[in-house]
């Protein structure tokens, strides 16, 4: 039970999975992401990951801004069908420091259920000793094959954005399933789930009229289990309307992946691909996985004001 939460490559298009902080910390007014995942497709049972989120900021007075956010989670794994689906929802306030600074700090609850398909399994007792029978007894004891339990989130993000250039920062930390819930096979233990700890860094560095430096990194742990990473790369403004984006991470000990983003007027697409440098790469030939991400983040044109006292909302 020491490793039961999702892991995206582009986290940075998906960064309520990191931290409910974020929840409203964007240019605009609604945001809209969708995410889908393959790792290890060379594997015979390969796994599946999706993604969907939407917030938008609901109030802003002053210095202070209120948002909320919904988000769903579907992971499939195994022979079994092993499925972990969470649904939930987050909000975020946020504090202008001035008029290129803002910190937010953020919560969620959500509803985890964790499910397997027993009957895709096959055991011992089933071997008749001439053949396998599906129908014998499989003498494993399972009192359920699903668990339901609530969980709750928290986090705090820095936020900072020139209002004379491309560049900008955000620095935040979250935990997740502070309650520890317990989700279960069998009723006669009480394993929980571990918190989950994450650190996330996001930025961007205006070099030249049309060219940003990005880089960006992510940390978790959840008991002894571990991932970092790190990566970074170049964005080119190649019109008003259009930019693209080339990266390279690493997530240690795991993958090397390159990733390309493409932003079309509301609309920013993302592809990255896992290149496997693990152990694990025995079973994949060093092959990974793609990962699919969409954002869709309007951009109105606000009415002209003589003034405005929180430029950074």
């Amino acid at each position: 039970m020491t490793g039961q939460d999702l892991h995206y490559s582009q986290f940075y298009l998906n960064p309520l999975h990191l931290n409910p902080a974020f929840t409203g910390i964007f240019r605009g007014d609604f945001r809209a992401t969708g995410q889908y995942r393959s790792p290890w497709a060379s594997v015979p049972v390969p796994y599946n990951t999706f993604s969907a989120t939407a917030d938008w900021k609901t109030l802003k007075r002053d210095l202070n801004l209120l948002s909320v956010g919904i988000q769903m989670q579907h992971d499939r794994a195994g022979d079994a069908a092993l499925t972990w689906t969470q649904v939930g929802a987050t909000a975020s306030v946020a504090h202008a420091l001035g008029k290129n600074q803002a910190i937010s700090a953020g919560a969620g609850v959500a509803f985890v259920q964790r499910a397997f398909d027993i009957s895709k399994l096959k055991f011992k007792n089933q071997w008749s000793g001439d053949l396998f029978d599906a129908a014998l007894p499989t003498g494993e004891n399972f009192d359920k094959n699903s668990g339901l339990a609530p969980t709750l989130s928290a986090g705090l993000n820095w936020h900072y954005e020139s209002s004379e250039s491309r560049s900008r920062l955000d620095a935040g930390v979250g935990a997740f399933h502070l309650n520890r819930p317990k989700i279960n096979f069998r009723d006669d233990t009480d394993q929980r789930l571990p918190t989950r700890l994450t650190v996330m860094l996001n930025g961007a560095l205006q070099t030249g009229e049309f060219t940003d430096f990005v880089a960006f990194g992510a940390a978790q742990q959840r008991s002894k289990a571990r991932e970092i990473v790190a990566g970074g790369g170049v964005r080119r403004v190649l019109s008003q309307d259009m930019a693209v984006q080339f990266t390279l991470a690493t997530r240690i000990g795991d993958a090397l992946i390159p990733a390309f983003q493409v932003e079309w007027l509301n609309w920013t697409a993302g592809l990255s691909y896992d290149w496997n440098i693990s152990d694990f790469d025995v079973a994949t030939s060093s092959r990974g996985g793609f990962e699919i991400a969409v954002v869709y983040r309007p951009l109105p044109v606000p009415p002209v004001k003589m003034f405005k006292s929180c430029p950074i909302f």
